[in-house]
């Protein structure tokens, strides 16, 4: 076999597997981070102030 008729990808062949893996874990890796987010403001949020909490808050 020589190396001029061994098969090669045509591009436009449509996504590989590990471009959609990384898309899958990207779009994981957004929800978790969204999770977090609106769990620090829910945690952040003191019930006895009207205090909306936030992201940036810091926790004591």
């Amino acid at each position: 076999m020589s190396r001029f008729n061994s098969p090669v990808m045509r591009s436009g062949d449509g996504v590989d597997i590990y471009t959609a893996l990384a898309g899958v874990a990207a779009l994981i890796l957004l929800a978790g981070c969204l999770v977090m987010v609106f769990h620090n403001i829910q945690y952040s949020s003191s019930s006895d102030t009207s205090d909306d909490g936030g992201v940036f808050k810091v926790l004591d």
